[in-house]
């Protein structure tokens, strides 16, 4: 296998495609139920001897999308290849095309023994609407209702047993928010692929996400998805969005106007927008929305902050990217109560870095700002809470940390591994022989040869996971996770991860077998057989096999490669 192989074309943060899953995953709010079944697919298909390590580059994306699919989320092959790709060390060379994915969902889906691979729930909803004789507006407003619900409670869509599940759902409450009778549940399910008792059961869930008066919202009117013209939705009391206040009241020209007026040299936000027209917030950013899904602006989302673009322009320039993330900095400033000290130091961090960043990743540059800020004026603002109050991953964060660190030239105090354990062992109960044991571990532990691009605090839980486990204290892992922020499955996969590295050093001779609080539990204990993924499986099977008949036979890193290859 070639180093091209091994490496699966390399990534900018990490080395393998599982990390890549994971930081797509995030990024796009999938639920861990959907990673988890792509992570058995995966690993189905890993086992298969046809398909070698590179072309896991080209299959995971499109595993995961088959996926997304089949539990009726609303993202894209678009939506996951777009921020795959920008992950890959040379994105230039990928061969990775969303405008191929369909093909490629059905290919894999043949391979993973699937007839028929489902369709993407947003085609299921025009597809209903038109079967129903609805208009394309209402099932525009499904397909809203559809985004809206999955952005604030993901959960609540992947839930659903078909994307049939969650497109009728949505189209059920379209029609409802636009007075049409006579489309309900039983009604859609007669054209879908579902039926009517699971269709109601999600369009429960989904008005609960809602809230009361929710479908009131403009943006699910269908005369408001069109250009300001009433829509024929066959309402018996429809009005004219101008008599009832709606978006027409806010000119599409004179929106445009004032975009264009402010573009470059100003960002153009729902709030500058409608301070210069006068006019209130949500019926500009109705507007503005209408704008964008005909073509003619591009939303740039910063964090809470949705930029509008003129469609003929789809750069920022640095200044406007600055100014996207110190609006990001003061959003989150409010919410979670920080000192005005360091709000202004992190926006002096901002101005100093943001050349180089993306507006869309302004939420996380933002967040990563505060907390460096805070380190340096010895706060203590924790990563986590800054997470759950931008809905993306903690790792995201440490990993915005390294960069700004390195973009900003500045030195922002860190906790390593060790300092998050000893953390640890005051919020959760574990013995002291655990304690020892995990600083052990991590003594051990050669992060540059696996580290698998995890934090500081994950990679303590997982040491201390790994400790606790293999000398019969066992810990929960979820306990583990919710003291450090981050996912039980995080902690699970850097235990693997600091297993497997154990493992290889010891079988190259680094660890002393007799020293090692876990060796000897390599061949005279079941609890091994009960750690790690299949990975750590082959790492261990190779340990067993050099401490069955250690003589000093030592075997080098390359050697090692070959031995452990998946393939």
């Amino acid at each position: 296998m070639d180093a091209e192989a091994l490496d699966m074309t390399g990534s900018k943060n990490n080395e393998t495609y599982e990390n890549r899953l994971y930081d797509v995953a995030e990024k796009l709010q999938i639920p861990d139920s959907t990673l988890q079944i792509t992570r058995v697919r995966l690993d189905h298909l890993r086992g298969e001897a046809d398909v070698d390590a590179a072309q896991f580059a080209r299959i995971a994306p499109t595993v995961l999308a088959l996926s997304c699919r089949e539990d009726g989320l609303p993202i894209t092959g678009r939506d996951i290849v777009e921020p795959w790709v920008d992950l890959l060390a040379d994105p230039e060379a990928t061969e990775l095309d969303p405008e191929r994915l369909p093909e490629q969902i059905e290919a894999v889906a043949d391979r993973l023994d699937i007839d028929h691979p489902p369709e993407r729930p947003d085609t299921l909803v025009e597809r209903y609407a038109d079967s129903l004789d609805l208009s394309a507006s209402v099932g525009t407003a499904g397909k809203r209702i559809l985004t809206d619900v999955f952005r604030e409670a993901p959960r609540a869509v992947a839930e659903a047993s078909s994307p049939a599940e969650t497109a009728g759902a949505s189209l059920v409450l379209a029609a409802e928010a636009n007075g049409v009778d006579g489309i309900g549940p039983n009604e859609v399910g007669d054209v879908g692929a579902a039926g009517g008792v699971t269709i109601k059961n999600r369009y429960k869930a989904f008005r609960e996400v809602l809230d009361e008066g929710g479908l009131d919202a403009r943006r699910y009117q269908a005369d408001a998805v069109e250009e300001g013209a009433p829509a024929d939705t066959g309402r018996p009391d429809a009005k004219s969005s101008a008599s009832d206040g709606g978006v027409s009241d806010v000119s599409a020209d004179a929106c445009m106007d004032a975009v264009r007026g402010m573009f470059p040299d100003e960002l153009p936000t729902t709030a500058t927008v409608a301070e210069d027209l006068g006019a209130p917030e949500e019926r500009v950013g109705d507007r503005l929305q209408d704008l964008a899904d005909r073509g003619e602006l591009t939303a740039r989302r910063a964090g809470e902050t949705v930029a509008w673009i003129p469609g003929d322009r789809d750069e920022l320039g640095a200044d406007l990217t600055i100014d996207a993330v110190h609006s990001e900095v003061d959003a989150l400033v409010e919410a979670l109560d920080v000192d005005a000290s360091v709000r202004l130091f992190a926006r002096g961090l901002v101005s100093d870095a943001a050349e180089s960043v993306a507006v869309e990743d302004a939420a996380e540059f933002a967040g990563a700002a505060l907390i460096a800020s805070s380190r340096i004026n010895d706060g203590d603002l924790d990563p986590a809470t800054v997470a759950r109050e931008r809905g993306f991953g903690t790792r995201v964060l440490y990993q915005w940390l390294d960069r700004l660190g390195e973009i900003a030239a500045v030195d922002i105090p860190r906790r390593g591994p060790s300092d998050v354990v000893e953390a640890l062992a005051e919020d959760v109960a574990f013995s002291e022989t655990v304690l020892e044991d995990s600083r052990r571990t991590l003594e051990q532990y050669e992060p540059a040869a696996d580290h698998g691009g995890f934090a500081a605090p994950e990679l303590a839980a997982g040491a201390v996971f790994f400790a606790a486990t293999t000398g019969g204290e066992p810990i929960d892992a979820g306990e583990l996770a919710d003291s450090i922020g981050f996912e039980a499955s995080h902690v699970t996969d850097a235990m693997n991860t600091v297993f497997v590295s154990l493992c290889r050093g010891l079988i190259r001779g680094e660890i002393d077998y007799e020293e090692s609080f876990w060796t000897a539990d390599l061949l005279e204990s079941d609890r091994i057989a009960d750690i790690g993924d299949p990975r750590t499986g082959r790492a261990v099977a190779a340990a067993k096999t050099y401490v069955a008949g250690r003589e000093g036979q030592h075997v080098d890193e390359s050697t090692l490669d070959v031995l452990l290859a998946e393939d």
